[in-house]
């Protein structure tokens, strides 16, 4: 059942559509699904090129997310195993090395789900935010274990992904409160729980998430409810560890209103709409990960068990690109 704190109802989302463009509203990849996009694009060309356009589609994929998604951990870490795939054993191993990928990441998304839901009491209030898959799957979990929750679900500004995971909610069954973004800190009074997804995880164990994380965070902090992270393993910062800086989008004016609106505005007029922020590690109770449930302070033990040492003997993704330009002559 849907409670209206917002004047609009969620069944209206999809017909509002149009309106909602005037707002900011788009429909744009989360963190996990661009992930997949990526997948199943570069399977399509490892299938239909040769090895010297398809070492070209690779380099255009990583300058295309650097460009535009350079805090998206996710794509990027399969991005820099693919490359290795391909220095090393040419086209032949790849069609099946992203098989693989998309499997593994398929079966952690659900772990990483059933983790989290170890944390919920029958009857819990929660709240979250943007449209993350990771945070749609862990509900869809929540359901299935007939777990039953109320949720504060904000609008999440820019783009406004939280009409689309409010509607995705209601759709399960779950009573669902759709709040404008500034109302966090009023309504947090009422919640249990806090639960969000990462773009990106650092070695320090902050976590880069939609705009907005940040500050729901910090009036949990605030009201001593508890803040849990869904992050599988695919989106922890290896270039981190080693001390690079994890990039923040920001975009514009065209995040905040279409064309028609922006007109009618001066021409000096700017705007800025920051993506992605960063909730320190201090704000983070836990981060749940398909190898079990840390604290952002012990994410260098989690990697040194992984990898078995710390910090973790990968090649830094830029270094391979330059491989991969050299090696075929990019």
């Amino acid at each position: 059942m849907y409670n209206k704190v917002l004047v609009l109802t969620l069944s209206s989302v999809r017909f509002l559509e149009k309106d909602l463009v005037k707002h900011g509203f788009k429909t744009r990849y989360t963190g996990s699904e661009i992930v997949f996009a990526t997948l199943e694009t570069l399977k399509e060309y490892s299938l239909s090129s040769d090895e010297k356009n398809f070492a070209k589609q690779l380099l255009a994929t990583y300058e295309k997310i650097v460009s535009e998604r350079p805090a998206s951990a996710g794509v990027l870490n399969i991005l820099r195993t693919i490359i290795e795939s391909f220095l090393r054993s040419g086209l032949q191993t790849i069609p099946s090395v992203i098989m693989d990928l998309k499997s593994s990441y398929e079966k952690a998304l659900w772990t990483v789900a059933d983790v989290a839901c170890k944390r919920v009491s029958n009857g819990d209030v929660l709240m979250t935010n943007s449209n993350s898959l990771a945070v749609r799957r862990f509900f869809a979990r929540l359901k299935q274990e007939n777990i039953e929750v109320e949720v504060y679900v904000p609008e999440s500004r820019p783009g406004l992904e939280g009409l689309l995971l409010a509607e995705y909610l209601e759709e399960l069954g779950f009573n669902v409160n759709l709040i404008v973004d500034s109302a966090m800190r009023y309504f947090m009074k009422n919640v249990d729980k806090v639960f969000m997804g990462a773009e990106a995880v650092a070695a320090n164990g902050a976590v880069v998430s939609k705009a907005g994380s940040s500050l729901m965070a910090l009036a949990a902090k605030e009201a001593r409810v508890r803040v849990y992270v869904l992050a599988p393993l695919l989106k922890f910062s290896f270039e981190s560890v080693y001390g690079e800086m994890i990039k923040l989008p920001e975009g514009g004016w065209e995040l905040l209103m279409d064309a028609e609106t922006r007109n009618t505005l001066p021409e000096n007029y700017s705007a800025r709409a920051p993506i992605y922020d960063v909730t320190p590690p201090d704000y983070i109770d836990a981060i749940a990960t398909e190898y079990g449930i840390f604290s952002p302070q012990a994410i260098p033990i989690l990697l040194r068990e992984i990898y078995g040492s710390y910090p973790p003997s990968i090649t830094p993704l830029p270094k391979l690109v330059k491989q991969l330009e050299e090696a075929y002559h990019l």
